[in-house]
């Protein structure tokens, strides 16, 4: 093993270290038992700081009592007023959107027509039926009939039927099925 000289550094902190145990040692065996006041403008009674003897002679009444602190007196904190703080606070929240508006009702509508168109028949005189099929029976009607107490017919023409639902008087166009 190769061994070096120290640097100046190396010996420089050695120092720094061989000082600050001796103050510790020292700090450590000096004995001071003043009693720590906290009240302003007290100051330590004894010696002053650079004389040679550290002890100082106390009572005995005054060794055994703990030390006792006074509190400090503080002005309290000014109340603050409505809106100082808000610039540290969040932004509120926006407010709600309005409801839209309700949607109008839809126009009412008829009913699909429960009956299929079969066929029609033309007479000499230009009347005219139909028959229809419907679930539970088939019909032959005519202009201005009633189906069901619901459906009058209105007009019987070569292309469809027009119907009125007469619950809402609303018209009704069934048309025949083109023939392929």
């Amino acid at each position: 093993m190769r061994t070096t000289k120290p640097s100046q550094r190396q010996i420089a902190l050695g120092v720094a270290l061989a000082a600050t145990i001796a103050a510790t040692l020292w700090a450590a065996q000096s004995g001071d038992d003043e009693p720590v006041q906290a009240t302003a403008g007290a100051r330590r009674a004894g010696p002053p700081a650079g004389s040679a003897n550290r002890t100082v002679a106390r009572p005995a009444a005054a060794a055994s009592e703990p030390p006792r602190f006074v509190a400090a007196q503080r002005a309290p904190w000014p109340t603050l007023r409505e809106g100082e703080l808000a610039a540290w606070m969040p932004p509120p929240p926006p407010p709600p959107p309005p409801p839209p508006p309700p949607a109008p009702a839809p126009p009412p509508a008829a009913p699909a027509f429960p009956y299929q168109l079969i066929g029609r028949l033309e007479e000499a005189g230009g009347a005219s039926q139909v028959f229809l099929s419907g679930p539970a029976r088939s019909l032959n009607v005519r202009a201005g009939e009633v189906i069901d107490g619901q459906w009058r017919v209105e007009r019987i023409a070569p292309t469809g039927l027009q119907l009125l639902w007469l619950p809402a008087k609303l018209p009704v166009n069934v048309a025949f099925r083109p023939v392929p």
